[in-house]
């Protein structure tokens, strides 16, 4: 996958995206961060993003009805939903459903940023 290009990273913890921005930097992305979906489809629609990376569960507009909507306002996007669970949702269960209502790809939290880096060059070419 071509570098310099732009990922969104819309996750509530502030550590775990500054963490997930970080090994993207290392890998030759930009990086943006967004704290809710609320922001991110606001940036989104201003911005040039190629790919977003989002939590699932959030306050606000989770991921689930985030990936929605912007599969529905920007049918191109791409997106690779990142989850630990919740409640008794395993995060292998959470992938599935993300993948199922849109999401391009899936991470299973914790991962390494090898695991990031082959989710994200697994992705149609953009």
């Amino acid at each position: 996958m071509a570098r310099n290009m732009t990922v969104m990273v819309v996750d509530d913890d502030p550590h775990f995206a500054d963490l997930v921005s970080q090994m993207l930097l290392e890998q030759g992305y930009n990086a943006i961060v967004c704290p809710t979906f609320e922001a991110a489809l606001d940036t989104f629609s201003r911005s040039r993003i190629h790919i977003v990376v989002t939590d699932i569960f959030m306050p606000g507009m989770g991921g689930i009805e985030g990936i929605q909507r912007l599969k529905q306002d920007f049918p191109g996007s791409k997106i690779i939903a990142m989850t630990g669970g919740w409640g008794g949702m395993s995060a292998a269960d959470t992938v599935l459903a993300a993948k199922k209502i849109g999401a391009d790809g899936g991470l299973q939290k914790p991962f390494t940023a090898t695991d990031l880096q082959d989710v994200l060059e697994a992705l149609p070419v953009l």
